[in-house]
């Protein structure tokens, strides 16, 4: 795979962005190695967006507005792991009921209730930071949220799968120890420029998506591809609210 069709894969798979159709439908090789630019773009678009409505209408608005367009640019791809996450993780049914209630395309009340929260607390902290007035801060952090969320992946990837097979499964196979450490020297190289509300964010992202991922292998014995998703989505918002504090 060349650099240009693992780029194009990468946004074609974890994005809804006009880069023509994603190349490689069944291989996740190498896209890994990605996953920070696709966080920076992401985040980017987000905070831009936001910022431009911030000049146009109350901030409340704006935390809509980007929060809808986080959800667009990403096409909700992880919000379904939020979803099935809420439905299965906290019942208390066997291992392999919840991971059977996991894998259903139907969105329990729990699901439901998970989806409401995690966009929520993104508005919310979008709200906050694009009254702020400053672009900068907004801007920063919503690409650190973007690079931070993804970056958590290579972090998913060292637990074991909770079943064999599924895109979880496949992403880890394509990814090699030299993506982590592109990833690695990204994310953290980032979050020295921002300062120490980079660092505070960090660790925070860290804290959260390591508090996740055990809770998930305690009750399924590993993690899937929806706890991925979920890792992202919440790592997301976490970030955001972090920049928050600082105010």
């Amino acid at each position: 795979m060349t650099v240009i069709t693992a780029i194009r894969s990468a946004f074609g798979f974890l994005t809804r962005l006009p880069v023509g159709p994603w190349p490689l439908q069944n291989d996740l090789n190498g896209i890994s190695a990605w996953l920070p630019l696709v966080g920076i773009v992401v985040g980017g678009l987000v905070g831009g967006l936001t910022f431009i409505s911030s000049l146009l209408v109350p901030p409340l608005l704006c935390g809509v507005i980007g929060c809808a367009c986080w959800v667009a640019v990403t096409g909700g791809l992880h919000l379904d792991g939020v979803a099935d996450c809420g439905d299965g993780l906290p019942v208390e049914v066997t291992r392999e009921r919840r991971l059977e209630i996991m894998k259903d395309s139907r969105l329990g009340t729990f699901g439901g209730t998970a989806l409401f929260f995690n966009l929520a607390f993104k508005a919310a902290a979008l709200t906050v930071l694009a009254a702020s007035g400053s672009w900068l801060l907004l801007l920063t952090a919503c690409i650190l949220a973007g690079l931070l969320a993804r970056s958590q992946i290579f972090i998913a990837m060292r637990f074991p799968g909770a079943r064999p097979g599924g895109m979880g499964e496949a992403f880890r196979q394509g990814t090699r120890p030299v993506h982590a450490l592109i990833a690695a020297a990204v994310t953290l190289g980032a979050c020295v420029l921002a300062g120490w509300s980079g660092l505070y964010a960090l660790g925070a992202a860290l804290a959260a998506s390591l508090a996740l991922l055990l809770y998930a292998r305690r009750r399924l014995g590993g993690v899937t591809g929806d706890v991925f998703g979920c890792t992202v989505e919440c790592t997301e918002w976490i970030v955001l609210l972090t920049f928050c504090t600082a105010l």
